[in-house]
């Protein structure tokens, strides 16, 4: 547990609250009776995955394995504004309750504010008035496990140990930092009988989001430009796995040589750097970072020849499907990571100092990049990309 821990004294008040909850669930757990799973009735489920865009995604195969389990079931995602759009159309879902939960190291929504505590009460009562049979926590989170599961009086709690908290849960599968995520998140599950093999992770995209994708890059593109489309993401949510524009740059050349045309995708807080990159180039290449829903995006992901990018979301949801993908990755650990498809390749610098497991912050910087990731030159995405 101390090693996913990067600050020394959050990571000694974590061994204390352990301490403290360890004693309250002590009569619980020596007297408490224990649980059938194989033959748990659940007809409430919460599923929480309050993280980032990519982690749900990585989740999504557990959603199939739950709906399989509990076809009767109605079952409630609980997860980020985000999310919820991109899964609003998922027919393993009946209902998306969401919270944004504030990450510290986010650029925005970075704390909890009243208004924020305010909302979170407000949605930890709601949640009780719904009576879950069951509450599965996929991040292995003691906070989730506490408001979302044992305060919303959830009969049975399932998670894994990532925050030590065994003692809270009915089931708590090991956190192994060897596996990928999309398979921890499996694990989670295997109280329930045996966990499927699973190639990629899945999400549905309605007809007229498709429509709407293809008929926004033709507009942009033209009809004949969809058949050589490379999407970049160079963006991320964590400045940590930022490579440097620069190489970019060199990508982008590179590909304009292979006759693709190229969108630059990203959010709002990304549009100037976005707009900086594409300008570089005087056709080929457009900005898109701002101007398309999650939906959008999403099929845009689909539709596009090849997808090139940092450790963010964007290229989670293109795994899904049977888009080539090249990810860079330094600061986080591939093998945990990675886009979970045979279609992917990872290019891993492999030289990250620092603590992998927290990807929170680079001791040795050099003009503001990790330092694995500044080292990680662009003849090597151009290698990955020749290979294809």
């Amino acid at each position: 547990m101390s090693a996913l821990i990067h600050n020394k004294k959050k990571r000694l008040l974590l061994y204390a609250v352990n301490a403290v909850l360890w004693l309250f669930f002590l009569p619980k757990n020596v007297f408490g009776k224990s649980v059938k799973f194989k033959s748990l009735p659940a007809k409430k489920i919460l599923l929480v995955r309050l993280d980032y865009i990519g982690d749900v995604v990585m989740t999504s195969p557990s959603f199939s394995f739950i709906r399989h389990r509990f076809p009767n079931a109605k079952i409630t995602l609980l997860t980020n504004p985000s999310a919820k759009v991109l899964f609003s159309k998922d027919p393993r879902i009946d209902e998306i309750d969401t919270f944004n939960w504030p990450w510290g190291h986010l650029r925005a929504n970075n704390r909890f504010s009243f208004s924020l505590f305010k909302e979170l009460f407000h949605l930890v009562f709601r949640l009780r008035r719904k009576k879950f049979d069951l509450m599965v926590d996929f991040r292995g989170d003691m906070r989730f496990a506490l408001l979302f599961g044992f305060f919303t009086g959830a009969k049975v709690l399932v998670g894994n140990s990532r925050s030590g908290n065994k003692f809270m849960l009915d089931y708590a599968s090991e956190y192994d930092a060897s596996k990928h995520e999309l398979e921890r998140t499996l694990d989670v599950l295997a109280c329930f009988g045996e966990i499927p093999i699973v190639s990629h992770p899945e999400i549905f995209l309605s007809d007229e989001a498709k429509l709407l994708a293809t008929k926004h890059l033709e507009e942009l593109l033209g009809t004949s430009s969809l058949k050589k489309l490379a999407m970049i993401a160079p963006f991320s949510s964590k400045d940590i796995k930022s490579w440097p524009l620069p190489y970019f740059e060199a990508v982008i050349k590179h590909l304009l040589t292979l006759d693709y045309k190229v969108v630059i995708v990203g959010t709002r807080e990304d549009q100037e750097n976005s707009a900086s990159l594409a300008s570089v180039f005087p056709s080929k290449v457009y900005s898109l970072a701002g101007k398309t829903s999650l939906n959008e995006l999403a099929c845009m992901t689909l539709i596009s020849t090849l997808v090139v990018g940092v450790d963010t979301g964007v290229l989670h949801i293109a795994s899904c499907f049977d888009t080539p993908i090249i990810a860079i990755f330094g600061p986080t650990r591939s093998c945990e990571y990675r886009p979970y498809s045979k279609f992917s390749i990872v290019v891993d610098s492999g030289e990250c100092k620092c603590d992998q497991l927290t990807h929170a912050k680079c001791d040795s910087q050099v003009n503001g990049y990790a330092r694995c990731m500044f080292e990680l030159g662009p003849q090597a995405v151009i290698r990955a990309i020749q290979s294809i």
